[in-house]
């Protein structure tokens, strides 16, 4: 979880204080979405019922794609990253961090959900590297599942 603005990548804030950004959060039912982005997430390290709890009563969420975190040279496959931000009740600021990408057993776009961006960023890396076979290393998928009501295809 960070604390930042929506343009450019400034200082990191300590997680809790006040949001003093430009940043607008546009998304309705951020309870809803937050619930549909933890749905569909695959690994088994991703935020669980305590972020649920903490978002139920925020007041909007935005979403920004950010840069490739593998640098340069990108890696195998399809990555996306993308940060969710949403405004808690108290004027903080809560992010998640989701990476889609297309490492799952079947060659399917899935989920990871991160709670910063520094552990969706290793994550990311990780799935560049090539594993046994030169495939690349996958996910920690948890109990996978593909195409359930979460699922990327419904709520891209």
């Amino acid at each position: 979880m960070t604390n930042r603005r929506e343009a450019g990548r400034d200082p990191l804030v300590v997680p809790g204080t006040r949001v003093r950004s430009a940043r607008t959060y546009p998304g309705d039912d951020p309870a809803a979405h937050a619930g549909r982005l933890l749905g569909r997430a695959v690994n088994a390290d991703r935020p669980g019922e305590g972020t649920l709890q903490r978002l139920a009563a925020a007041g909007g969420y935005a979403i920004e794609r950010l840069p490739d975190p593998r640098g340069q040279g990108g890696g195998r496959g399809w990555i996306a990253l993308y940060e969710h931000a949403f405004l808690l009740a108290d004027d903080t600021e809560l992010c998640l961090y989701e990476l889609e990408h297309d490492h799952a057993p079947d060659g399917g776009l899935v989920s990871e959900v991160h709670a910063d961006e520094a552990a969706a960023a290793l994550a990311a890396r990780r799935l560049g590297r090539p594993g046994p076979a030169g495939r690349p290393v996958p996910p920690d998928l948890g109990t996978w599942r593909r195409g359930g009501p979460y699922s990327v295809e419904r709520d891209g």
